[in-house]
């Protein structure tokens, strides 16, 4: 088995966990998952991940936690700590562990102390949320949608999300070579993390296009179903922006909950000469 093979095989494993990541999953669960046993699934893992399967479970369910900090205002801490498999003690003493500061002080900031990348993100929120009418401002550029069925082949990039263009390049030359752009073909982008909550250097990425039949083993099935979808026109280092505009000020005092299913940029236009580009966020909805 080559290393190719490893890396199909360790993303299936990465999807299961995020599909799963509420409930109460172990190093052993993936590994059966995935037809190998604990020990070798853990070297594969490791080798691709740089981090063992252990870990970065715990990783995305205190990420989770985090994220769900910031976006539902609603929820109980109790509540959130016991979807991430943990007691409220427990949950404590692992946040404050993981992240350096208690949840409640984390639900009141809604940030980890970014890197320089992102700094710009969290004094554009700051700003906008002085604003008496940040909500409706936002709220003004999202429809709720219901979406069809997709299904769509990807390639995964790990790393700061500010990279990305030398991975959407080599991810289209691939497309191409493999005949999979036709008329009507979407490009569509994948975002696992948020970067204020995730080391910005260990970001994940998914890089699809939509196609009528699966040829590679890199498959994502979407069901229909409903997203809230903001319309970004703008040059794409303001992207992250709008997502925070989305998860900060608008998700927690809306009407809707985000859940597991994987958010989209549906990419609607080539760059224009100003470097803008237009793209539909979709962040799936209940």
């Amino acid at each position: 088995m080559n290393e190719n093979n490893y890396s199909q095989i360790v993303n299936q494993a990465i999807n299961y966990i995020h599909f799963n990541v509420d409930k109460s999953i172990t190093a052993e669960d993936i590994a059966n998952h995935c037809c190998f046993s604990k020990y070798y699934f853990n070297r594969i893992f490791r080798s691709i991940v740089n981090e063992s399967v252990y870990s970065f479970i715990k990783r995305m369910k205190l990420e989770n936690a985090a994220f769900k900090l910031r976006t539902n205002k609603r929820k109980a801490i109790t509540e959130i700590a016991l979807e991430a498999g943990y007691s409220p003690s427990n949950f404590a003493v692992a946040f404050k562990e993981y992240f350096g500061i208690s949840a409640s002080d984390f639900r009141k900031n809604s940030t980890i102390t970014p890197k320089d990348t992102y700094k710009a993100t969290v004094e554009h929120i700051s700003r906008m949320e002085k604003q008496e009418d940040f909500f409706d401002q936002i709220a003004s550029k999202i429809t709720i949608r219901q979406l069809l069925p997709m299904l769509l082949e990807y390639e995964r990039f790990i790393g700061n999300y500010y990279d990305l263009a030398k991975a959407w390049g080599d991810f289209c030359s691939y497309a191409e070579k493999r005949h999979l752009i036709k008329e009507g073909t979407l490009f569509i982008g994948i975002s696992y993390d948020d970067p204020l909550v995730t080391d910005e250097n260990n970001c994940m990425y998914d890089m699809c296009v939509t196609v009528d039949a699966a040829k590679g083993t890199n498959v994502h099935k979407l069901e229909s179903g409903l997203y809230a979808c903001y319309d970004f026109y703008d040059r794409l280092e303001n992207l992250n922006k709008a997502f925070n505009e989305i998860f900060s000020l608008w998700l927690p005092y809306s009407n809707f909950n985000i859940d597991n299913r994987l958010p989209l940029e549906v990419y609607k236009s080539p760059l224009d000469e100003e470097g803008r580009m237009h793209i539909d966020i979709c962040i799936p909805v209940v």
